[in-house]
């Protein structure tokens, strides 16, 4: 082979090493460009994403004010209670709300400014009179059926009857013996023992009967038969 061919197959070899070389360095920069711009599709992928998450969220920006309609309704809950309370009852508020009384005129000043009338003066009640005392012996016969008998009472009203009339035709005879007669004849519990006294007693105290015949007679006389709801009585009047 000649130098002639050699040096030309050396140029050859250099020409081809430089267009393999910049083929090299051009896909290098094909590569890095391609990088680039895969990053950016990338990025604005990304940024299509975010959007699309808020987007699908439906999420609204919260409210700074939240706070206020729960601080109303406290607010008012609170004046409510005080107003409950009466604490508003004080405040010059609730003076100059409450009503005014209307200024009274001259006239009326004049009636209230004079004194009232003095009373009458009543005339002066009569002192009540004593009632009037009476003093009193009797005997009592009972019967079947008056009020108070014992169970031992058996005797009719006639019969009744009969034995205080006799009783008290002994009572007549002698009255100093009447204590006696009352022993011999009267049904009164306790009577033989007391003689009959029922001792001093004012007007009234007695049934309308029994007060009626002791006003028929005078002190030391012996009534004739009084008949009450009890039976049958003989009084000797002592006062």
């Amino acid at each position: 082979m000649s130098k002639t061919s050699e040096k030309d197959r050396a140029k050859d070899d250099e020409d081809l090493d430089d267009e393999a070389g910049s083929a090299d360095e051009g896909n290098d920069d094909g590569e890095e460009e391609e990088a680039k711009a895969t990053a950016a599709r990338g990025r604005g992928h990304g940024h299509a994403h975010d959007d699309d998450d808020a987007e699908d969220d439906g999420a609204e920006p919260e409210d700074p004010y939240w706070w206020a309609p729960h601080a109303v309704l406290s607010a008012l809950v609170l004046i409510g209670l005080l107003g409950f309370f009466g604490m508003f009852n004080k405040t010059p508020l609730a003076r100059l709300a409450a009503p005014v009384a209307p200024e009274p005129d001259e006239h009326e000043h004049a009636t209230a400014a004079a004194p009232p009338p003095a009373p009458t003066p009543r005339p002066a009640q009569a002192a009540q009179a004593p009632r009037e005392m009476f003093g009193a012996k009797h005997l009592l016969v009972m019967y079947k059926g008056s009020r108070r008998a014992p169970p031992t009472i058996e005797r009719t009203k006639d019969e009744a009857k009969a034995r205080a009339t006799e009783a008290m035709t002994k009572a007549k005879a002698d009255p100093s013996k009447f204590a006696d007669v009352v022993k011999e004849y009267s049904d009164e519990p306790g009577a033989d023992k007391r003689g009959g006294d029922l001792g001093k007693f004012p007007k009234g105290a007695m049934v309308p009967e029994f007060q009626a015949g002791l006003e028929k007679i005078k002190v030391g006389e012996v009534s004739d038969l009084v008949e009450t709801a009890f039976g049958y009585h003989v009084i000797l009047r002592t006062q």
